[in-house]
């Protein structure tokens, strides 16, 4: 199937988990709400939700 095809529920919701991706990866570096994990872990897991979601919000934005 060609990228062009997909859905637009489908391209909705990736949207969205390119969103949700993003915020938990701001709620982990910038929030207290993760206080009781290790800032380095948190650190660490926010940068790889930040790339994720970057990488998702690319392969929609690629694929429109």
């Amino acid at each position: 199937m060609k990228e062009g095809n997909k859905s637009p529920v489908k391209t909705a919701y990736t949207i969205f988990m390119v969103i949700f991706y993003l915020c938990i990866s701001v709620l982990l570096v910038f929030t207290p709400i993760f206080e009781n994990v290790n800032i380095i872990i948190r650190i660490i897991m926010g940068i790889l939700f930040f790339l994720y979601g970057l990488f998702r919000g690319y392969r929609v934005w690629k694929g429109l």
